[in-house]
């Protein structure tokens, strides 16, 4: 291991015995690769058996910035690249791998069983070699996803692990797709078992940001050290250990009488709830804490009713700092498209999904009018695979649409965020799109904004999406105007997402488009339906 002995912050070893500890037999040698500098900050590693030259990537997210380097190595002759690996399925982490393979051909893709082109997913536990000299340890820690892996790895001489989004340098990932007890486990049990001296790489450089916190709740002397190391270096990644973290990370410190007095809580797992929300709800750049009174302006919509009031404001405030709200913010994803009614398919409304995931198989999806604080409510879309489709009565499976018109064509967007850079943002987008290509929708519209509707008013109204151009008059100028708004091009996605593999569609799918008349096709009872769904199929237009 070449790396960080001369630079551990809490000691510095005599030159002499560095340079005897550097002859032991060494054989891992790790090279950094930051990725996206200045926005996300993520690293890449590359990661060298010295004895044989056989090497494995470690998250090469961006090959652009990645490709290049692993290049030159491989064309020196000074690395043998085994094997791409993962430490779990987010894009920035694992979405890179497709292009990896078109550049460095035949790698096994090693990592949790969503990545990106993976081909083998190891037990936990189950180890393998790189090279003669290093032996790789999968430590699973399910928790912010369900396949994350942190990959520990030892010589003759040093042990390291590559914990990707679940433990940062005085941090941890949000739960994305677990719990805290997950975390608890994921932190405080298994990587809290490594030997101490194990030296943590992250996959992103967030310890500047974290230490912030850490003061917030600890002002021990680890904190400090860490917060005056953070404060003069740029790069932290393989200066910490383990034990270090155990020192000041609160996350790891979920008994100390301080961090527990802090959260108001004693139970292992509520103190770890307590911290993340805590986390979550500090701006990392003055600690302070951000309770949103969505309602304090006097915003405005067509609802009926009367205007929202000071009482009604506070009240939101109060449940927005004390209550958890987990399915809401077990929200993942704003895809912004248009639905159509499947009793009359010419028309059309503009549809918000803020989408969910139940497991990798079925997404929920909370559909708004607008993407505003004031929006209506105005139906819900459930979204499955293919593979649960087929499983579907025939009746049912005309109830749903498929979503491959509205990827490749660029119609369905994910609006990003104020402040991302544009081309990190394209390629999360993208990456969705990929996984959404292939889902089929069954989607109820309860209020009927498109009339005009002030109250949610009638029975669900089946909705059904665009299969091809042409579909609806003025469509073109609908989506024009929303790009507008957005401040997105629909052609520069579309050319974007042209290398999507386009699945092929059920033929039960889509059947508004598919019937000769799509008037008729809202009378007409399909084969083997009940009349229960024949009446949520042609949906209500009374408002009474």
């Amino acid at each position: 291991m070449y790396v960080i002995a001369l630079t551990r912050p809490s000691f510095a070893k005599p030159l002499k015995t560095l340079a005897a500890s550097l002859a032991v037999t060494r054989a891992m040698h790790i090279q950094s690769i930051p990725m996206w500098t200045g926005s996300s900050n993520n690293y890449a590693y590359l990661v060298r058996d010295d004895k044989t030259n056989d090497a494995v990537i470690i998250d090469p997210a961006n090959p652009p910035e990645v490709a290049p380097v692993v290049k030159e190595q491989v064309d020196a002759g000074k690395i043998n690249l085994t094997a791409i690996v993962n430490t779990h399925h987010h894009w920035d982490h694992a979405g890179g791998n497709k292009k990896m393979l078109a550049q460095f051909k035949d790698l096994p893709v090693i990592g949790g069983k969503d990545c990106e082109a993976v081909t083998r997913t190891p037990k936990h536990d189950e180890t393998f070699k790189i090279g003669s000299g290093i032996t790789v340890k999968a430590l699973h820690t399910p928790c912010h996803t369900q396949d994350s892996i942190c990959w520990f790895m030892e010589d003759d001489s040093e042990k390291v692990v590559f914990t990707g989004d679940t433990l940062f340098i005085g941090g941890c990932g949000r739960f994305f797709e677990g719990t805290p007890a997950e975390m608890h486990t994921a932190l405080n049990k298994t990587l809290s078992a490594l030997p101490n001296d194990t030296k943590v790489y992250p996959g992103h450089e967030y310890t500047k940001q974290n230490v912030k916190f850490l003061a917030s709740v600890l002002q021990t002397e680890p904190v400090k050290k860490l917060q005056t190391f953070a404060e003069n270096n740029e790069q932290t990644q393989g200066k910490f250990t383990i034990g270090d973290e155990k020192e000041y990370n609160v996350f790891m410190k979920l008994n100390d009488p301080t961090v527990q007095k802090a959260t108001g809580k004693t139970d292992a797992v509520d103190v770890m709830e307590a911290l993340r929300e805590m986390k979550n709800s500090i701006n990392p750049e003055n600690r302070v804490i951000i309770f949103v009174m969505s309602a304090t302006e006097n915003v405005t919509n067509d609802a009926q009713g009367n205007p929202i009031t000071t009482k009604s404001q506070v009240l939101e405030t109060g449940a927005a700092a004390g209550q958890s709200f987990g399915p809401i913010k077990a929200i993942c994803a704003h895809l912004h498209a248009f639905h159509v009614y499947a009793s009359d398919p010419q028309r059309c409304v503009e549809a918000n999904h803020y989408c969910s995931h139940l497991n990798e198989d079925v997404r929920q999806c909370l559909i708004y009018d607008t993407p505003a604080p004031n929006a209506r409510l105005i139906g819900v879309e459930y979204m499955i695979s293919a593979t649960l489709y087929k499983t579907l009565s025939q009746s049912e499976r005309k109830l749903w649409h498929s979503h491959v018109f509205e990827v490749k064509s660029g119609m369905l967007i994910m609006p990003g965020p104020e402040g991302l850079p544009t081309g990190i943002w394209e390629e999360a987008e993208t990456k969705e799109m990929e996984d959404v290509v292939g889902l089929y929708g069954k989607t109820y519209h309860f209020w009927q904004v498109d009339r005009g509707d002030k109250l949610p008013l009638g029975g669900p109204e089946l909705m059904m999406s665009f299969t091809g151009e042409g579909q609806q008059e003025g469509l073109s100028e609908l989506i024009g105007e929303r790009d507008s708004r957005f401040k997105v091009s629909s052609k520069q996605k579309r050319d974007k997402r042209a290398y999507i593999e386009e699945p092929e569609v059920h033929e039960d799918a889509d059947r508004v488009w598919k019937d000769s008349s799509a008037s008729e096709d809202s009378k007409q009872q399909p084969a083997g339906a009940t009349s229960d769904e024949t009446s949520l199929l042609k949906g209500t237009h009374s408002p009474t």
